[in-house]
């Protein structure tokens, strides 16, 4: 296996206090990069950094509203004057309720635009012109695949954004190559700690029986996507959509 060193190298990853956040802050950490976790949970996130610094990570804890750009300017401040300089961004801060149109209140799909792609947009300008600068740097995008199809569970409003977020990572990748590789990942149905709670074992057969490989996604595969994206090892790659869904995409074409 070839390793992954990022021993000395920086990394924001947003929505950091839980679930998949939590799982790439982790996997950067355990790679050697300097971690900051950024969430608005400002009690939760700290908690977080401090129990990955225990298991020998490098980390910091930001509160941040990825939806305010006065708040990204300071994230942004805070690890530069922390760490130096930012070598990965980790767009990760997203979701949204289940309201199909009929449903849906204008301020739940303003909310849901601005959390998920207008905050991407926020970290992405605020990280920019210091990549730009070293003529280095990394974005990954945390998109779903709920951005490749219509979501299932999600709503309208978190479809939408999520497709935004895709086209904005291959429009980004192209306005600022060579300089800075700018990848998404759409994870499909993951069990997060907060998932696992709230799914009852029929819920959960009756979803896996529709995935190729037989299960739903752990934090970690989806981690393990994002550090590839990070690394070196995807040096070739830029404004790909990486989809890691077990195959779920395919389950249409299923006997």
């Amino acid at each position: 296996m070839i390793p992954i060193d990022m021993d000395g190298e920086t990394a924001i990853v947003t929505g950091a206090a839980q679930g998949i956040g939590r799982g790439i802050a982790s996997r950067l950490g355990e790679a050697g990069a300097n971690v900051v976790l950024a969430d608005i949970q400002s009690d939760e996130v700290a908690t977080a950094a401090d129990e990955l610094a225990a298991d020998g990570a490098t980390t910091e804890a930001v509160t941040c509203d990825v939806t305010d750009p006065d708040d990204v300017e300071a994230m942004v401040a805070a690890t530069e004057e922390s760490f130096g300089s930012i070598e990965i961004l980790v767009n990760n801060a997203g979701g949204a309720g289940g309201q199909a149109l009929q449903d849906l209140e204008r301020d739940a799909w303003e909310d849901a635009i601005d959390l998920n792609l207008t905050g991407t947009y926020n970290c992405t300008q605020a990280v920019m012109p210091g990549m730009r600068e070293r003529g280095e740097g990394r974005i990954v995008n945390i998109s779903s695949m709920a951005g490749r199809n219509v979501s299932v569970n999600g709503g309208i409003h978190y479809t939408a954004a999520k497709w935004g977020v895709i086209g904005f990572t291959k429009h980004a990748a192209r306005d600022l190559a060579p300089d800075v590789r700018v990848n998404a990942v759409c994870p499909g149905g993951t069990l997060t700690p907060m998932l696992e709670e709230d799914i009852d074992e029929a819920w959960h057969e009756e979803y896996t029986s529709r995935i190729p490989l037989g299960r739903l996604g752990h934090v970690e595969d989806q981690a393990n996507g994002v550090l590839f994206l990070a690394s070196e090892l995807s040096a070739y790659m830029t404004g790909t959509v990486l989809e890691i869904d077990g195959g779920g995409q395919l389950a249409a074409g299923r006997d």
